[in-house]
């Protein structure tokens, strides 16, 4: 067999050579792909030039939070608040990790040396009781309801943002040197930083700023410009604010949702496949009647009003002038009559499929609508259904919509059978299905609960410097509800004697 050489002349093109022969060849859909391949490198440096984009506040520096724009959290608002669905399931996962409020705690290790495990068993303080509940009387809101505006920011945009207010003489060993925190929005906080940033990426550690105004009216809002809070000295600034962030890989400023992007296009779809239906139920032909009027039946008006124009126009003083011909006008405002015009039998149809239609009702604004045609050799009049197919285009828009669910869900990493959603929208009715992807679920808070959390342990500990040598945090009190084979009649839900039907998570 010969020896055979392959050399190319451009990307998709080339030649074989042997001793005995020379053959061309072209490879197909090479550009193809080689366009699509350049297209996608565009698309993702046009994505990177713009995460590096940046606006000048006076002498800060605010790097944008958004692809173009500076609005990411009100751009997953505006998108999840018009779905039927995902409000709902994240005001779940909201209550899922309160569960039944914070609570200080200690971990210890129990059991024998082959079964240990560490657990979360309850521990009071009154100092630091006294001073969580003193937040109120001192004009700030309740721990409470602190910590959950915190948790749903960070189901919305993995971002937490605590203002600290301190009290004087932080700095000189006064007792409890935090006075309170207070929440701030992640919609109007954005991080900033000072200094000379031409030709570098700004980076969160680069940001000791936080800017807190209304993005949506740059122009005409005033801002607030806080000190970041430093961990290293946190009592440095009469008044400091964290800006805490999940990382999101390949992002070195801000958060952003792992689910909103991927899921961006399922939420349009499921947010507009109500629209489409009530745009059908409005707009479509919904009485779906096809007239079939008899030529002999034209005919005959037509000789009708042919007649009555001719006799109008000769004028008889025995036979007055007639006005009117079935909805027809005849004449004009001065009473001169029309001589016959093609365009009076079309005003009598009109007029009689008026007449017709009125008989109908529908609350869209096009029901009772009808197609007319013209069929000549039959004297009555014919009534058909209108050809349509708006059942398949029903069918069509719902599956898509339920499909759209399904992905939503599977999206957002939580089970359709704890969120009371099934593939067709009913309540599930599997027991134990609901209770082990609870379990499940509940198993994955860990690091939610550590970045809600965070700044309220952090103020515990530096007001308190002993709960942090024992250990003590302040979490979310779980329970389980313990299987119904487990509890005796008594113990059972809707059961008025129960005590308390629930077991305490040991987590």
């Amino acid at each position: 067999m010969d020896n055979v050489t392959v050399e190319f002349t451009g990307k998709n093109r080339g030649f074989a050579s042997s001793n005995s022969s020379v053959m061309t060849f072209e490879i197909q859909g090479v550009s193809e792909r080689e366009d699509i391949r350049f297209r996608e490198f565009q698309s993702l440096y046009s994505k990177y030039a713009t995460e590096r984009n940046s606006m000048k506040l006076q002498e800060y520096t605010v790097p944008l939070w958004g692809e173009g724009h500076n609005l990411y959290p009100q751009e997953v608002y505006s998108v999840i608040s018009e779905n039927k669905l995902l409000p709902e399931v994240i005001e779940k996962q909201v209550r899922f990790i309160f569960g039944k409020g914070p609570r200080l705690y200690q971990e210890r290790i129990v059991g024998e040396e082959d079964s240990k495990r560490r657990v979360r068993v309850p521990f009071y303080d009154s100092q630091i009781e006294a001073w969580l509940n003193s937040w109120e009387e001192k004009g700030y809101e309740h721990y409470w309801k602190y910590l959950r505006n915190i948790i749903v920011d960070y189901y919305h945009v993995k971002t937490c943002v605590t203002k600290y207010h301190f009290n004087r003489g932080r700095r000189v060993g006064a007792q409890a040197p935090i006075s309170a925190l207070s929440y701030v929005g992640a919609d109007e906080a954005r991080l900033a930083a000072k200094g000379d940033f031409f030709g570098k990426r700004i980076k969160n550690e680069d940001c000791a700023y936080v800017v807190v105004g209304d993005w949506l009216n740059i122009s005409g809002s005033k801002y607030d410009v806080f000190n970041r809070l430093s961990t290293a000295d946190p009592f440095a600034y009469p008044v400091a604010v964290a800006f805490n962030i999940e990382k999101t890989f390949t992002k070195w400023v801000y958060s952003v949702n792992d689910w909103f992007k991927g899921l961006y296009e399922w939420i349009k779809a499921s947010n507009l496949s109500p629209r489409y239906l009530n745009s059908y139920l409005k707009n479509a032909l919904n009485a779906h009647v096809h007239v079939i009027i008899p030529g002999t039946w034209y005919k005959a008006q037509e000789t009708i009003l042919q007649g009555i124009c001719e006799s109008n126009l000769i004028g008889d003083d025995k036979m007055p002038v007639q006005t009117e011909y079935k909805g027809v006008k005849l004449v004009d405002d001065e009473g001169s009559p029309f001589r016959y015009s093609a365009s009076m039998m079309d005003e009598l149809i009109t007029c009689e499929l008026r007449r017709i239609t009125s008989l109908m009702s529908g609350e869209g604004k096009n029901q009772g609508k009808l197609y007319a045609t013209t069929k000549w050799g039959e004297d009555g009049w014919k009534f058909e259904d209108f050809p349509s197919k708006f059942q398949e285009y029903f069918k069509s828009v719902i599956d898509y919509d339920k499909r759209a669910d399904q992905v939503i869900l599977a999206g957002k990493g939580i089970s359709s059978s704890i969120t009371n959603v099934e593939n067709d929208g009913v309540i599930s009715k599997s027991g134990s299905d609901v209770y082990y992807n609870y379990l499940i679920y509940v198993a994955t808070l860990t690091l939610d609960e550590f970045f809600i959390t965070e700044e309220i342990n952090r103020a515990i500990h530096l007001n308190f410097p002993y709960a942090k040598k024992m250990g003590v945090k302040l979490g979310f009190w779980i329970d389980i509800p313990a299987k119904q084979q487990e509890t005796s009649p008594a113990e059972r839900m809707g059961n008025t004697a129960t005590a308390d039907p629930v077991k305490p998570q040991n987590k």
